[in-house]
């Protein structure tokens, strides 16, 4: 278990449940690259969840109707969607600097959460080792991108423990005492 995952467990306690296993082989064979191997570490442990109902962590399907070659459907066509909504945003702000690429593409964003103020939590993907991808959050009107030089495991305690500029923001605690909670009964 790597060092930010024991901190997340340390955090969030450990689940009473196992999720199902992800065939994480097929990501390379529908996306195109593997996960970070902190993500996967994650969602084989608590699967997709909701930070204090506001602050959503995506996963491939864990839905057993789904067959094995779809399971990354709904994370793909998720990261359409953002893709044609920041192309969208480039022409009401062509001024604004976009500095990063397209979605799903080499040097560019692809999404691994998002809150209820339509923040969206990304990993850059530059380089072609996905454990060095950093994490960049688009915050709501398209002009502000921060970036976290660090994992989605790293970035999530940081927001957790307040230790990431605006942290209060990207995770409103007064939407849902909870701290998480799972959402295997949806459908990603």
């Amino acid at each position: 278990m790597s060092r930010a995952i024991g901190h997340l467990e340390a955090i969030m306690g450990v689940p009473g449940y196992s999720p199902l296993e992800v065939p994480w082989n097929k990501a390379v064979e529908r996306l195109g690259f593997p996960f970070p191997s902190d993500y996967r570490a994650f969602i084989e442990r608590y699967g997709p969840v909701c930070f204090s109902g506001d602050l959503v962590v995506v996963s491939p399907s864990f839905s057993p109707d789904v067959p094995d070659e779809a399971r990354f459907d709904g994370l793909y066509r998720f990261n359409q969607d953002l893709s044609q909504m920041m192309e969208q945003w480039g022409g009401w702000f062509p001024e604004v600097v976009r500095p990063y690429g397209p979605f799903l593409a080499p040097g560019g964003l692809m999404s691994w959460a998002s809150n209820t103020s339509a923040d969206y939590f990304c990993w850059h993907m530059v380089g072609s080792d996905p454990d060095q991808w950093p994490v960049v959050v688009w915050r709501y009107g398209g002009d502000e991108m921060n970036r976290f030089d660090g994992g989605m495991a790293d970035f999530l305690v940081a927001v957790l423990r307040g230790e990431f500029p605006d942290a209060e923001e990207m995770i409103d605690r007064n939407l849902d005492p909870c701290l998480w909670k799972s959402l295997l009964s949806e459908r990603y």
